[in-house]
C-alpha cells in the first residue's frame, strides 16, 4: 500500500511575473490619455500623443476613458489581435453591461458624498443623473463630463458604441502599437525571464511586491487581495515610474516599469538602461531638483509648504511630486489631513550605484 505522502496537493504559486499583451496595450493607451498630467513616461507615449489630431485624441479619450471598463478584458488573452476580434464579434450589450456593472458595484474608499442605489436602466435613463452618479463614485476630479456625456449617448446605442470602440482600437493597433510591441517585446521577455529565476518562498507579499517593482505597493491594494488569490506582475516599457492595476476573477495584476531584479544572471543592457533612464528623468529637471533639495534641508514637508516655498501652482506641484514619489525619491504619507513628503536617501544612493554599475561594468 502507498504511504500517506504518496499523494500530495500541488503547490499553488500565487505570485507570477508574466507578459499580458492586452493589458499592456490598454495600459499604454491609457497613459496616452494622461500624458499631459504625468511626467517621466516613456518618450513613445508623448510622441504618439503628439501624433494624434485633435479629433483623434477626442475619440481616443472617449474609447479609453469613457468606455474603459468595456474595453478592459475580464480574462487573459494570449495576443492583441485575438482580443480585438472578440471585441468586434461580442454582443454589444455584453460590452455595455460589463461597464455598467463596474460602475454599480464599485465601492469608493471615501463615501463622503452619499451615492444613491441604482440599476442599469436608471443609469441610462437620465444624463444628469448619470454624470452626478459618476462624480460621487469616482470624484469630480476624475470625471470628465464632456467625455462621459458622449459616452452616455452611446451607452444607449450599444451597436454604435461597439463600432466606435472596435474601429478605434484597431486603428491604435495597426497604426501605432503593433510595431512598438515588436520593438519592446524582447526587453519585456528578458524581464520575465530574470524574475522567473528568483525564489520568493521566504518573502512576504509586501517584500515580493517591493522587490519586483522597486518601490512600495499601496498597502490598501495588498490588503484587498486574499491569500489564495494570484498576484500577477506585468512589465511595461512605457510606464516610467508609475504603476497600473487590473484584475481578473481570481487574480490581481500590477503593471510596472520593466526592470531587472537585483543580483540577476540575465544580461539585458536595454532593461538596465531603461530603469536608469526612468530614475534620471526624475532628476533631469531644475524644479524637481529644487524640491528634493528643499525637503533634504527642511525635513518632512507638507505639500502646501512646498508650494509656498517654491511658489508653485497646485497642478505643477502635484505633477512633480507625483513623479518624485513614484520614482521613490520621496516617501509620501498622510499627516493632519494633508500629504507630507520626506527624502528617501536610500533611493538616491541606489541610483548612484546603478549608474556606476551600468557605466563601469557593462
Amino acid at each position: 500500500m502507498p504511504g500517506p505522502d504518496a499523494i500530495v496537493l500541488p503547490e499553488v504559486n500565487t505570485i507570477s511575473v508574466q507578459l499580458d499583451p492586452v493589458q499592456t496595450f490598454i495600459n499604454s493607451m491609457t497613459l496616452i490619455s494622461r500624458s499631459e498630467e504625468l511626467s517621466g513616461l516613456n518618450p513613445w507615449i508623448y510622441e504618439t500623443a503628439a501624433a494624434f489630431t485633435k479629433e483623434q485624441m477626442a475619440q481616443h479619450n472617449l474609447v479609453i476613458i469613457g468606455f474603459h471598463y468595456a474595453v478592459v478584458p475580464v480574462k487573459f488573452w494570449k495576443d492583441i489581435p485575438s482580443y480585438l476580434s472578440y471585441l468586434k464579434n461580442c454582443d454589444p450589450v455584453i460590452l455595455r453591461d460589463q461597464l455598467l456593472d463596474v460602475y454599480i458595484d464599485y465601492e469608493p474608499c471615501d463615501m463622503a458624498d452619499s451615492v444613491p442605489d441604482t440599476d442599469k436602466d436608471t443609469l441610462l435613463a437620465d444624463q444628469d443623473f448619470f454624470l452626478d452618479y459618476l462624480e460621487k463614485k469616482f470624484t469630480k476630479a476624475k470625471t470628465d463630463r464632456k467625455v462621459e456625456s458622449k459616452a452616455f449617448e452611446l451607452l444607449n446605442d450599444p451597436p454604435e458604441m461597439q463600432r466606435q470602440i472596435t474601429s478605434h482600437m484597431q486603428f491604435l493597433w495597426d497604426e501605432h502599437f503593433k510595431a512598438e510591441w515588436q520593438r519592446i517585446l524582447p526587453m519585456l521577455e528578458d524581464a520575465v525571464l530574470a524574475f522567473e529565476q528568483v525564489d520568493f518562498r521566504n518573502m512576504s507579499r509586501e517584500e515580493i511586491a517591493k522587490y519586483i517593482i522597486g518601490t512600495d505597493v499601496n498597502a490598501d491594494f495588498l490588503e484587498e487581495i486574499g491569500e489564495n488569490q494570484q498576484m500577477i506582475f506585468v512589465p511595461s516599457a512605457h510606464n516610467g515610474p508609475y504603476l497600473g492595476m487590473f484584475h481578473y476573477k481570481n487574480s490581481h495584476g500590477v503593471i510596472f516599469g520593466a526592470r531587472l531584479p537585483e543580483d540577476t544572471q540575465v544580461h539585458a543592457p536595454d532593461l538596465s538602461r531603461n530603469e536608469i533612464t526612468i530614475r534620471l528623468s526624475a532628476l533631469a529637471d531644475d524644479l524637481r531638483l529644487n524640491i528634493l533639495k528643499v525637503i533634504a534641508e527642511e525635513g518632512e514637508m507638507k505639500s502646501q509648504e512646498i508650494m509656498d516655498r517654491l511658489d508653485l501652482s497646485q497642478s505643477a506641484a502635484s505633477r512633480h511630486l507625483k513623479q518624485l514619489s513614484a520614482t521613490g525619491y520621496l516617501t509620501e504619507r498622510r499627516c493632519s489631513g494633508a500629504k507630507c513628503y520626506a527624502l528617501n536617501e536610500e533611493r538616491v544612493q541606489d541610483t548612484l550605484r546603478a549608474v556606476a554599475a551600468f557605466l563601469l561594468c557593462e
